[in-house]
């Protein structure tokens, strides 16, 4: 991960937008819950990367055993004054063993978009932690490939109150990494400009690198859903068995 990202994961800015979509996690946690009903799943996750907690404070609050790991300082302050009830431990998803050692959990969950910001390499070296750390199922949410090289805009721009946010989008063919670069406005004026790439993954890429890791694949879904993933979805959500 470059200095660039890691500034951007630690800034206030994005600490606010996240804030602003807390609500998200709850959704999520509800979805897991009924994955782990239907799977007959225990109760102890790992939330990895867990940024401020999202997730981990509403599956904590459906009376889940919750652990969160994120390798930033600024996001676990705001989860642990957020969510007493869950264990936060600061790490790097890459050397995940260095933080909870030998430990399983029932269900390993990796969401929001979390992959691709380091190497390839170190990708996979990333699922092979999550197959490791689980003892049932790993949960993997990311962006599709194939729904944003047809969809994303070159230039685009949203409202994060109060800020006008512009991410201009430049996507390498040959490398599948999606260059990023986003720039605040506040009152017409630039606030904070941050540079990041994100190699972007198609569906059959993660599922080919789980099966050499010796996992199971047992559904791909769109999202937080229970609607059959579709190579048009923007996200895919794959769970899988170890």
């Amino acid at each position: 991960m470059s200095e660039s990202v890691e500034k951007f994961f630690e800034s206030d800015l994005y600490v606010s937008e996240m804030l602003k979509v807390w609500e998200e996690g709850k959704e999520w946690a509800e979805w897991l819950d009924s994955l782990a009903k239907k799977t007959s799943s225990g109760r102890d996750v790992l939330d990895v990367p867990c940024g401020i907690g999202r997730i981990s404070h509403s599956l904590s609050e459906l009376g889940y055993n919750v652990v969160g790991v994120d390798i930033s300082e600024r996001l676990l302050e705001v989860a642990k004054a957020r969510s007493p009830k869950v264990t936060f431990l600061k790490g790097d998803m890459r050397r995940l063993k260095d933080v909870i050692g030998d430990r399983k959990f029932d269900l390993v969950i990796n969401i929001f978009n979390s992959l691709g910001y380091y190497s390839e390499e170190e990708d996979i070296e990333i699922l092979k932690n999550l197959r490791d750390s689980s003892r049932k199922l790993v949960v993997i949410n990311i962006d599709n490939r194939d729904f944003v090289i047809y969809n994303l805009p070159s230039v685009r721009h949203i409202y994060i109150p109060p800020y006008l946010v512009v991410d201009a989008n430049e996507f390498d063919v040959s490398t599948s990494r999606l260059r990023v670069i986003r720039t605040y406005y506040l009152n017409g004026k630039e606030v904070d400009r941050f540079e990041f790439s994100q190699r972007l993954y198609s569906l059959h890429e993660i599922v080919r690198e789980l099966k050499r890791l010796g996992l199971t694949v047992l559904n791909v879904y769109s999202g937080h859903s229970w609607k059959q993933f579709d190579v048009m979805d923007p996200q895919m959500t794959i769970v899988a068995k170890v």
